[in-house]
């Protein structure tokens, strides 16, 4: 758009001589050929095309000199095509045109001078709006960039939290069990002992109410602790540990894990022992070189799928221990799997309804 708004001062300026000029159909043809030209020029860009029609108008210079009056306009392309042979054959004919002209020649060399300065500065600032443009974009993809980074560091900012509490919670579970565990099953069985030696009829009434207290501590105690224990388990880093044997063996292990965290501790059970077999059966059984695992949560259900690429599935005992288990394991969740061996492959897929609240 500033290259049209840069010709049409040069063209009027041109068509000013042109009136002080006789009116004869040559300059009428220089002006539209010159039109034609730069029309075709511009539309063109850079290259042989535009070199030729371009030199083809400087060579009819040379012919009709009257061609010299629109020589600007021509300039102003030949400059920013980066032509610069032309703009010295085009001297030549200015030169060539000197006893054609007589008032008009020094305005047309302004007019020439002109383009020139036109064309530079419409360079500068499109060379400027191009840079600007690509800072623009490059800042742009950059926020974009720390913003996903950002969100990643948050994610296991996050994660390394949960884990680290999840940690505390089984070192406090354990501590539970060991110590104060430990102590509470010593005191029962001294109340026990106590109970058993006394002759004391209102003794034994107020140690049967203290060996009832301590069995009360000692069943809200294991309470505590399985329900610590239960929520230390964390499914997404089981299920990684549970696949490291495979990576180990130089095996390509794919998996995708989409689920939320208040998934059952049942199902997670359930889950991490059915992985477990899975890769167990993988390394005897299988022939593979890729292992995908994917357990996803969908509005109503939880899916899990084990699959392998192995030649030797076919030869694979459903009826093994290892998938028995898993059976059993699923119909105990009320739960569906579907076991799938060929040629193509291994593959467990399992389905196990979410509860209805």
């Amino acid at each position: 758009m500033r290259k049209i708004i840069d010709k049409i001062p040069l063209i009027f300026c041109c068509c000013m001589l042109l009136n002080i000029k006789e009116n004869n159909a040559v300059y009428i043809a220089a002006f539209l050929s010159a039109a034609a030209v730069s029309s075709l020029s511009q539309a063109m860009g850079r290259g042989a095309v535009s070199f030729i029609i371009e030199a083809m108008y400087i060579i009819t210079c040379f012919v009709f000199p009257e061609f010299i009056l629109f020589l600007p306009l021509i300039t102003y392309d030949i400059i920013d095509h980066r032509h610069y042979f032309l703009c010295a054959v085009g001297a030549a004919a200015l030169v060539n045109a000197f006893y054609s002209f007589t008032m008009g020649y020094f305005l047309i060399i302004g007019l020439i001078i002109l383009a020139a300065v036109l064309q530079w500065r419409t360079s500068v600032l499109e060379k400027m709006e191009r840079e600007l443009i690509s800072t623009r974009d490059t800042s742009t993809e950059m926020n974009n960039l720390l913003t996903e980074k950002n969100r990643h560091l948050r994610e296991n900012q996050d994660y390394e939290i949960h884990l680290a509490t999840l940690k505390e919670r089984n070192r406090i579970a354990r501590e539970i069990h060991d110590n104060v565990g430990h102590l509470l099953s010593r005191s029962i069985l001294q109340t026990g002992a106590l109970q058993y030696i006394n002759d004391d009829k209102m003794r034994n009434e107020a140690l049967e109410g203290l060996s009832e207290t301590l069995g009360n501590a000692m069943t809200s105690i294991r309470q505590s602790v399985h329900d610590l224990h239960d929520d230390s388990i964390d499914l997404r880093q089981a299920v990684s540990n549970a696949v490291k044997p495979l990576a180990e063996r130089g095996l390509i292990v794919d998996t995708e894990l989409d689920f939320s965290d208040n998934i059952p501790n049942n199902v997670k059970f359930c889950f991490i022992s059915i992985v477990k077999e899975g890769v167990a059966n993988i390394i005897k059984h299988s022939s593979c070189d890729k292992v995908g695992i994917v357990l996803r949560e969908h509005p109503a259900l939880y899916q899990l799928m084990i699959e392998d690429n192995g030649k030797n599935s076919g030869k694979i005992n459903k009826s093994g221990i290892g998938l028995s288990n898993m059976r059993d394991r699923i119909n105990e969740l009320n739960g569906v799997i579907q076991i799938d061996s060929g040629e193509n492959g291994f593959r467990i897929f399992i389905s196990v309804r979410k509860e209805q609240k």
